[in-house]
């Protein structure tokens, strides 16, 4: 029997425990990749916090953070005005993935995305990352662009 976990916003209190976590993200930490507590990082963090179009989303059990995803509201002059939101840092600690937890987190950032108006969600993904990418096909996520990136 799996054991349960809750989905919650992340609280100032969980921003240790969430670079931790981030530090799982990708195989290789990509430029400028920086998971430890910092100045630099609580004043992220308090940037963040006080955006009302930005949540983070962590998954917890029994007190640990097992997962996060970050959840950004995008206002749009298209479509009628409506928001579209983007996924953003979505990893699950290693030892509790394929349990659900990525799905439960992906499936709350849907329902406030579709509770804040949206009319679309879209993330991007290495293209290296063939079983994220099964896992997004898989809770209803196309492949549907090419990204691009450019590291500033």
């Amino acid at each position: 029997m799996r054991e349960p976990f809750t989905i919650r916003a992340a609280i100032r209190s969980d921003l240790g425990a969430l670079l931790r976590l981030l530090q799982h993200l990708g195989d290789v930490p990509s430029p400028g990749h920086n998971a430890r507590m910092s100045s630099a990082a609580v004043r992220a963090w308090t940037r963040i916090e006080s955006d009302p179009d930005r949540t983070v989303l962590i998954a917890e059990r029994r007190g640990q953070l097992i997962g996060t995803l970050d959840l950004i509201l995008v206002a749009n002059l298209t479509h009628d005005a409506k928001p579209w939101a983007v996924v953003d840092n979505l990893v699950v600690d290693p030892p509790h993935r394929r349990r659900g937890v990525g799905r439960a987190l992906v499936d709350e950032a849907v329902d406030r995305a579709e509770a804040a108006g949206c009319f679309r969600m879209e993330l991007l993904s290495h293209q290296s990352r063939e079983d994220a990418h099964q896992f997004y096909a898989a809770v209803g996520f196309e492949n549907s662009a090419e990204g691009f990136h450019r590291y500033l």
